[in-house]
């Protein structure tokens, strides 16, 4: 995979450069927002690697770029900073997975694959609804559904699923990146919220609730 690397440690930059090169990747590293912008109007990446506290601005800067400008790219945010609070907003601005510092470069490399394997189906259907994976838009009967990245996020892992059920805690992993329960009723609210944009455009009971086990699209 061709690869953008946003890390301002030259350090942390330079080990994972060669990291993900004996692995086979390509990677262009910048060292703040701005050098981070001008590769992304000029180059093509199939990942963005991105460090939130960076000099210049922040790692989002760039991730709001990269969606603004309807690309392809899938985006890991990398950073120190590990609160609820700071993943919601990574991920509600369109990232794709969140690991935080200090992390395992297997760990890392893990999450990449996974990242390619989700670019291997680029469209889902199901009935009027049709989902753009790589463009993060949906559709109904050709219209567009205006969705936030979150909204977006549940509701192609539920399509991914085909009718099976998807647990609480798998939307969390997925959609949140969160490998433990944060005891709210974070994934509940959100799903509330889909359906009922999904009401407007007549898709009502698109999402079914499996009492006691999770959520699945009809």
């Amino acid at each position: 995979m061709r690869i953008l690397l946003l890390e301002d440690d030259r350090e942390t930059a330079t080990a994972l450069e060669r990291g993900l090169a004996r692995e086979g990747h390509e990677v262009l590293v910048a060292l703040g927002v701005a050098q981070a912008l001008k590769l992304v109007a000029a180059e093509v990446f199939d990942v963005a690697i991105l460090d939130i506290m960076v000099p210049g601005g922040s790692g989002y800067d760039v991730l709001k770029q990269i969606r603004q400008d309807g690309l392809r790219t899938r985006v890991l945010m990398l950073t120190a900073r590990g609160s609820v609070r700071d993943r919601v907003e990574g991920l509600d601005s369109g990232a794709d997975d969140y690991l935080v510092k200090p992390f395992s470069f297997v760990e890392l490399s893990a999450r990449l694959r996974a990242l390619r394997r989700r670019e291997d189906v680029t469209e889902l259907q199901v009935g009027d609804l049709e989902l753009l994976l790589t463009k993060h838009v949906a559709l109904v009967r050709g219209e567009r559904l205006d969705l936030t990245p979150t909204e977006f996020g549940i509701l192609s892992t539920l399509v991914r699923a085909q009718g099976e059920t998807v647990s609480r805690a798998q939307l969390l992993r997925e959609v949140w990146s969160y490998d433990f329960d944060p005891g709210t009723n974070l994934v509940d609210v959100h799903v509330n919220r889909l359906r009922r944009k999904l009401e407007t455009v007549e898709l009502t009971g698109l999402i079914r609730t499996v009492r006691s086990r999770g959520y699945a699209a009809a």
